[in-house]
């Protein structure tokens, strides 16, 4: 995605294998008449920082160091997301960036984090950003190659596709697992809301491999490295409870 580009807003969708990319692609040239741009392929990776009892994620709030490139940033954002207007918002929303070098450390951005982390707390009476600090670690990773295509149509509507493969790290859990997302992003003015929401409509009725979500990514990699952890502990139970049952029959006879 161009660096200039306003992203107006966007839709994604989880997607249930890598081949939807091309039906998606069809889809939007057969139904909108657009003019198809092969973009760049773009490798990214969002290190996601919290504490061991998971305060931020308690509290909606993100940090995390977004690198594409040689292009770093550190960024402190509140999470929470409010579905129920028409499009997705995210109440007293804040964000909060740094540029900074690739391999720096977070900890040697401390007044940006200490202050920030005020102005996120800032009803907390007793609350100490320091000592908050000090507990940060790394929580999750989350490496993205994204395939991106620009559109265009007569109507002025231009958007984005980007097909990614996600590789999600839970670090609390030593979990790691993939995923394919698209999300697109609205580039053009307000005048072409009706004709990006009627492009989504019409994905989402004949592209059934396509799943809309409104979560963030780091909301889908908590949720997909829970899942396969869980998965894993009930199939260590259940292999437990065989060998369980097996031995006290060996000893019955």
């Amino acid at each position: 995605m161009r660096p200039l580009d306003i992203i107006r807003q966007k839709r994604r969708f989880e997607m249930f294998n890598a081949k939807s990319k091309d039906k998606v692609l069809e889809l939007n040239e057969f139904f909108g008449k657009y003019n198809m741009e092969y973009e760049e392929t773009i490798k990214k990776t969002f290190t996601y920082y919290d504490t061991p009892n998971h305060d931020l994620e308690k509290s909606n709030i993100v940090l995390y160091k977004t690198q594409i490139g040689k292009f770093c940033e550190l960024n402190m954002a509140t999470e929470k997301i409010n579905s129920s207007f028409k499009y997705n918002v995210r109440t007293n929303y804040k964000h909060f960036t740094k540029q900074i070098k690739p391999m720096d450390k977070i900890l040697r951005h401390k007044e940006f984090l200490i202050d920030n982390f005020k102005a996120m707390f800032m009803s907390s009476i007793n609350f100490d950003p320091e000592f908050l600090m000090r507990k940060l670690q790394v929580a999750y990773v989350i490496e993205t190659t994204s395939k991106e295509y620009r559109s265009i149509n007569m109507t002025g509507l231009k958007i984005t596709y980007s097909f990614d493969t996600d590789v999600y790290t839970n670090h609390y859990l030593n979990q790691k697992v993939n995923a394919n997302i698209l999300t697109i992003y609205q580039h053009s003015s307000t005048k072409t809301d009706e004709n990006f929401e009627d492009l989504i409509s019409k994905l989402t009725r004949y592209c059934k491999e396509l799943t809309p979500t409104n979560e963030t990514k780091i909301m889908i990699a908590r949720k997909l490295s829970q899942k396969q952890y869980d998965q894993i502990q009930k199939a260590k139970a259940d292999k437990a409870k065989i060998q369980f049952e097996k031995s006290k029959q060996k000893k019955k006879k």
